[in-house]
């Protein structure tokens, strides 16, 4: 028997929304279980950034794709945190548990996180001209 480990190549998403801190990610997540609503729910950590993805319905096109090593998300969220923590708490919904694993050893994970710290973190948008 041959076991092999063949990361993949490239992984793209199609969409992002990036949130100013881990806090306001956390409170945008729990504000959407209604009061009184028990919720738990998981996000990921590493190179100091807490994210989730979601991935696209599953295809023939896709699969394809993930054959050749290109793994495509959808939409990636994420929000800069600089030091791991097991949980995110928010006060206005005690009873919402936000679990954050650490996925900073993860082969994935811990590339995308790293990119997105390098590339989207912090990245302002640029101002158009006025046109005065």
């Amino acid at each position: 028997m041959e076991v092999a480990f063949e990361p993949f190549k490239k992984v793209s998403f199609q969409s992002y929304l990036a949130f100013e801190s881990a806090e306001e990610f956390a409170k945008t997540i729990a504000l959407l279980t209604p009061p009184g609503v028990p919720m738990q729910t998981r996000l990921f950590w590493a190179n100091g950034v807490v994210f989730r993805f979601f991935a696209h319905q599953q295809s023939e096109t896709l699969a394809k794709e993930i054959l050749t090593g290109h793994l495509i998300w959808d939409h990636i969220e994420f929000a800069p945190m600089p030091s791991y923590g097991s949980e995110l708490k928010v006060a206005e919904r005690p009873l919402v548990t936000i679990c954050v694993q650490d996925a900073s050893k993860h082969a994935i994970f811990g590339e995308v996180a790293k990119w997105i710290n390098e590339k989207l973190i912090g990245k302002k948008t640029p101002k158009k001209p006025s046109s005065t």
